[in-house]
């Protein structure tokens, strides 16, 4: 699993959410900078948030591969609600925002739709920075807490 990179909200520190976000400059580096990792990697098949910061990001990332990118809403960000394109700093989240509760069932539900659908395949994730680290913990048994924040076009590898 890899997070998108640095998109232009990312870098003004403000709230995106479910919104598509804009690769930035340094952005677009980084997944260019990522596909010669990539291509030191075997993998069957791509799945990729379908917000755009992510598509962009496998899009750069893949260039010259041969992957159908498969658009999956499971792993997209946290629904942020209203707080989408406010700052980051000083933020205190409300009822718009989707519970941690409701991202657990979104990895399990992920996790359960990957053992199903794609048994004993070796698969390229494309998503978002939280919802990296909701899906590590849920494999892993722990809590978000417990896992370290993912940076910007960090690979992990995870056995499910």
């Amino acid at each position: 699993m890899t997070r998108h990179g640095e998109t232009e909200e990312n870098a003004k520190g403000l709230f995106q959410g479910q919104s598509p976000g804009h690769l930035s400059q340094l952005g677009k580096e980084q997944a260019l900078a990522l596909r010669p990792r990539l291509k030191e990697l075997v993998f069957d098949l791509v799945l990729c948030s379908d917000l755009q910061r992510c598509l962009d990001t496998a899009a750069i990332a893949l260039e010259g591969r041969e992957y159908n990118i498969i658009k999956e809403e499971l792993i997209r960000e946290r629904d942020l609600g209203n707080l989408v394109g406010t700052p980051i700093k000083g933020a205190i989240l409300n009822e718009t925002v989707e519970t941690e509760e409701s991202m657990q069932k979104r990895a399990r539900l992920f996790i359960e739709k990957v053992k199903r659908e794609y048994p004993g395949k070796t698969i390229l994730a494309f998503s978002h920075g939280f919802f990296c680290r909701i899906l590590q913990a849920e494999i892993e048994g722990v809590t978000h807490r417990d896992v370290t924040l993912f940076d910007n076009c960090e690979i992990r590898r995870f056995v499910i």
